[in-house]
């Protein structure tokens, strides 16, 4: 049974409701938010605006799935928010994040993200490829799911984890040449209409 949030329309900023929206969907928040800017810092900030977007918000959920789907959506719109601003920092790699950001403060879901294996790999896929594929096999999407968050088609959803999956494949493959690749079986949420590629077994950090 899909768990109900503890609230009503009149009682959105409760902080029982706040409480329960934090504890069961921030690391889904801050995944994305970290897959999409490869920021610690802006994954961070960027979970607080929409935690403070959600306690103003006046919609009405229906449960537990609509709440972190409503949630993850703002996060992608506060992503792109932030991309088009122009004091917006790039960071590239994990090296990098080290550099401008102090690790003690990372919040636990970003330290899950960063230090697996694949995030080698999946960081190297342009923005739109690892968005999809995180939604995906990391946060369990099927693809009308995913083509809601990302405000996109089936069919773009459908072609974005298809190119996405050959793409992060090719990193692994080369990262493997070079000694580095991870030897992980985690499992991942696969379509189960769509072919199972040994390589998406390693996605879900």
């Amino acid at each position: 049974m899909k768990q109900k949030p503890p609230h009503t329309v009149e009682a959105l900023q409760s902080e029982a409701f706040m409480e329960h929206a934090i504890e069961h969907h921030r690391g889904a928040v801050l995944r994305l938010a970290l897959a999409r800017t490869h920021s610690a810092t802006d994954a961070q900030d960027i979970a607080q605006d929409v935690f403070i977007k959600l306690l103003r918000s006046a919609t009405r959920f229906h449960d537990d799935d609509h709440l972190r789907a409503w949630l993850l959506r703002a996060t992608h719109d506060s992503c792109i928010d932030l991309h088009r601003q122009a004091w917006r920092r790039r960071v590239e790699t994990h090296e990098d994040m080290a550099a401008v950001a102090d690790r003690e403060t990372w919040d636990p879901a970003i330290e899950e993200v960063v230090n697996h294996p694949v995030w080698t790999a999946m960081e190297r896929l342009p923005d739109k490829l690892r968005c999809a594929l995180h939604l995906h096999y990391v946060e369990g999407y099927g693809i009308a799911e995913v083509a809601d968050i990302l405000g996109c088609t089936e069919a773009a959803a459908r072609t974005r984890l298809h190119r996405g999956r050959k793409k992060l494949a090719a990193e692994l493959a080369r990262l493997e040449a070079a000694g580095s690749a991870p030897a992980s079986t985690h499992s991942t949420a696969a379509d189960p209409n769509e072919p199972t590629d040994p390589a998406m077994q390693q996605t879900a950090y």
